[in-house]
């Protein structure tokens, strides 16, 4: 009798053990994940804002609870991540690589903002009274940037054989470019939309659209990607995969309704000009099995040739992009 008093327990402790097996893992992917997002004081976060807004991290086949912040400079973005501070850094191509170099971490890339030719994201904008007319000009001037284009910047400088001593570089938050530039502190300035955008509408037209995809420069600038850790990819598949999802899903719904991304992106920055929303430039976006690895490294050995980033980097080696076949649910 004791026995079976014994054996009953036994089999209520392994049927108890199971059911949390069972069910624990369940009611995990029944509760959104909550992730921090940090972005950059530009077009590239455009996504991010409106997964929130429109409600895409709240869609039952997502279920993300996020929390953005804005961060001008992308080094710090990255030490925030890299620290735990943050889950997700949306940064440029050229802070990530200048940062992978430098510190020797690894991070993934799942989802990329891509600045196309065709859709100028920025330009060089000489101040008034300024003859700028080719790209040596640069030569003997001062140029107003911002934390996230300042490694670009300085290998297009050298790439164009300008010797970099004469050019000076001021660094500024993205909202003051402008008014350096209109106060004369600097030469040219050299924003991102929708920063692009506003200093059209008080500068008329900027010398060459899309200056870091003209031939003079090879250095392209390639856009931003969300990253993460290995660490924190390996322990959180899971919000990973779901903002993945994510990103995804606002990929479909601003392909069709560019409109109403130029609202989200206008809300996002605190701009109301009508007229001036109309003509916010939207980026191309690339699902990760789109991200050409190879344009990735082509972009860090061109850093490395221009002197903007130590030499070594292999993209390649250290698999920056995260394969599709993991992203799955």
């Amino acid at each position: 009798m004791k026995l079976k008093h014994i054996l009953t327990a036994v089999i209520i402790v392994l049927g108890l053990a199971l059911a949390a097996i069972l069910i624990i893992p369940l009611v995990k992917l029944s509760r959104p994940v909550q992730v921090k997002v940090l972005v950059e004081p530009s077009v590239s976060s455009v996504p991010v804002y409106y997964a929130q807004e429109k409600g895409i991290f709240e869609d039952k086949a997502v279920k993300v609870e996020a929390t953005i912040e804005r961060v001008e400079d992308p080094q710090k973005a990255l030490e925030a991540l890299v620290a735990g501070q943050a889950d997700f850094a949306l940064v440029p191509w050229p802070e990530a690589l200048r940062w992978m170099s430098e510190r020797g971490d690894t991070l993934l890339c799942f989802f990329a903002v891509e600045f196309k030719v065709a859709t100028p994201q920025e330009g060089l904008f000489p101040r008034k009274g300024l003859r700028f007319d080719k790209i040596s000009d640069l030569e003997g001037k001062t140029v107003g940037l911002t934390p996230g284009t300042e490694t670009a910047m300085r290998a297009a400088i050298v790439s164009t054989e300008i010797d970099p001593a004469t050019v000076t570089i001021k660094v500024y938050p993205s909202e003051k470019l402008l008014a350096a530039l209109e106060s004369e502190e600097v030469d040219l300035i050299l924003p991102l939309e929708p920063y692009f955008t506003l200093a059209k509408g008080h500068l008329s037209e900027p010398f060459a659209e899309g200056a870091m995809f003209l031939k003079w420069i090879n250095s392209p600038y390639l856009g931003s990607g969300l990253f993460v850790t290995t660490e924190y990819f390996h322990d959180n598949e899971l919000a990973v995969k779901r903002m993945n999802k994510a990103m995804e899903l606002t990929y479909l719904e601003m392909a069709k309704n560019t409109d109403t991304a130029r609202a989200v992106l206008a809300r996002a920055f605190g701009i109301e000009d009508k007229p001036l929303i109309e003509r916010l430039n939207l980026p191309g976006f690339q699902r990760t099995h789109e991200i050409d690895q190879n344009a990735i490294q082509e972009l860090a050995d061109k850093l490395e040739i221009y002197g903007a980033i130590p030499k070594g980097l292999n993209t390649m080696d250290m698999k920056v992009v995260i394969p599709k076949e993991e992203l799955r649910d």
